[in-house]
């Protein structure tokens, strides 16, 4: 566990499986150290799912497992930055797998350390687990932590292979050759401390792990399925449950194989996964489009029974969409198995013009400045079909002879709005129009006129 001539050997392992394809939609987040990395590598998540009818529950842990890594490392900015991204680039994960501190133990831990070192050990582990799992709650009112450590090592049946050399024995002999008993008793002192996390925040949960290996594997005079939990304390984990490490390299002293893992997974989903992803909900499309309004329009989705909070990301984001266009969303319920796959389209918009032009002016009329307006709000162009005048833009004037003026206003549309319907206005250009008298000469004129019939 310790970054070292371990983490060379479980890189080139890694190098040699491909990793699994993570389905969609991802709502499982694997974080931590190389125990968390074998179980993402190993699809040990996927496969144990995929028996329990959670097969529809994506697992990622591609960028956010660091072997070697400690619970330090990961309030790093480069680590925090890693969740947050995977945050981001899954809007449906809602599920935080954190499988760290091993390396914090055993990197310090040795069996002559007194029981003030070893509290002080635990309360360093847990600061920085209060300060990593505050970070994650904060980034999202619908995501759970879940908290899995780890089962017991063996340093009894691994004592060959490069592993041991290079790394196993090392290790063993730095901790003081350690007994099960010891090694065992002080490792799931840390743990037991740690998982105390989850009781004061209920969006925290743990399962423990100890002895799930020996219970399951058996052990010399204990069969298969006949050790309760915690395990027999005085006893490491079988050699059955441990990983083999390249052609003669060994068993790993501390970490598993995939059929080990599968069961700590198995055990995840009886103690956590299957409470938090509940079976039975109903999701429903009610509609397949919708109509361009220049407002957020979001695809309807009804859900039997009714939930809380529905998540559903467009093209892979969380905004509903505003503009025309084809979206391919997907629909999720935290605390609820199933998920909605389907297209949402928003169809361009319908618009029309208004433009007002006078019938008829002088030839000799000053430049006019035409107002042609679309509904849509876009700018509208105006061209001159035929007549006795110049256009320059939305400025018409007139060349002094008479005749029809005829203006087209069209508006082509965008990907929001269809073309409008083109309009033609016509204006009729006359000679100088007969000018009315102003209204005193008028009255003057008539009372002129009454006065000679009078006489």
């Amino acid at each position: 566990m310790r970054q070292s001539t371990l983490s060379l050997i479980c890189a080139l392992a890694v190098l040699v499986g491909s990793g699994p394809s993570a389905a969609d939609p991802v709502r499982f987040l694997i974080v931590g150290d190389s125990w968390a990395q074998e179980q993402w590598r190993d699809e040990s998540h996927s496969r144990v799912f995929n028996r329990h009818d959670l097969g529809d529950v994506g697992v990622s842990g591609r960028s956010t497992t660091i072997i070697g890594s400690t619970t330090a490392d990961w309030l790093m900015p480069q680590n925090l930055q890693r969740i947050t991204a995977e945050l981001h680039s899954h809007p449906h994960l809602d599920t935080v797998q954190l499988t760290m501190g091993g390396n914090d133990f055993l990197g310090v831990w040795n069996m002559d350390f007194t029981q003030p070192q070893l509290d002080n050990l635990i309360a360093g582990i847990r600061w920085n687990l209060e300060l990593l799992t505050s970070f994650i709650l904060s980034q999202r009112d619908d995501i759970e932590i879940l908290l899995s450590f780890y089962d017991y090592s063996n340093f009894e049946d691994t004592r060959s292979g490069l592993i041991w050399t290079s790394f196993c024995a090392p290790l063993w002999a730095r901790m003081g050759q350690p007994d099960p008993l010891t090694l065992n008793t002080g490792l799931g002192q840390v743990i037991r401390n740690v998982m105390e996390l989850a009781e004061d925040n209920d969006r925290i949960s743990h399962v423990l792990h100890l002895g799930q290996a020996q219970n399951f594997f058996g052990l010399p005079g204990q069969p298969p399925g006949s050790i309760p939990e915690p395990g027999m304390l005085d006893q490491p984990s079988p050699a059955a449950a441990m990983r083999t490490r390249l052609p003669f390299g060994g068993l790993d002293c501390f970490h598993f194989n995939a059929s080990a893992y599968d069961v700590l997974i198995e055990n995840l989903v009886d103690g956590y996964i299957a409470d938090r992803y509940q079976p039975g909900l109903s999701l429903q499309q009610e509609a397949g489009s919708a109509t361009y309004s220049g407002r957020a329009l979001p695809v309807p989705v009804n859900t039997d029974p009714p939930v809380d909070t529905l998540l559903i990301s467009y093209n892979g984001s969380t905004n509903p969409p505003v503009d025309a266009g084809r979206y391919e969303f997907l629909a999720t319920a935290p605390g609820w198995r199933g998920s909605l796959a389907g297209v949402w389209v928003i169809e361009p918009a319908g618009q029309s013009i208004q433009f007002d032009a006078p019938a008829a002016v002088a030839k000799n009329a000053p430049a006019l400045t035409l107002t042609p307006t679309a509904s849509s709000g876009l700018d509208v162009t105006l061209s001159l079909l035929s007549g006795p005048a110049e256009l320059n833009g939305h400025v018409l004037t007139f060349t002094g002879e008479t005749g029809t003026v005829v203006l087209r206003a069209e508006q082509p549309g965008n990907n929001n709005w269809l073309p409008a319907t083109p309009i033609e206005r016509a204006i009729e250009v006359q000679l100088q129009p007969f000018s009315i008298p102003h209204p005193s000469r008028s009255e003057a004129l008539k009372r002129i006129l009454q006065r000679r019939v009078r006489s």
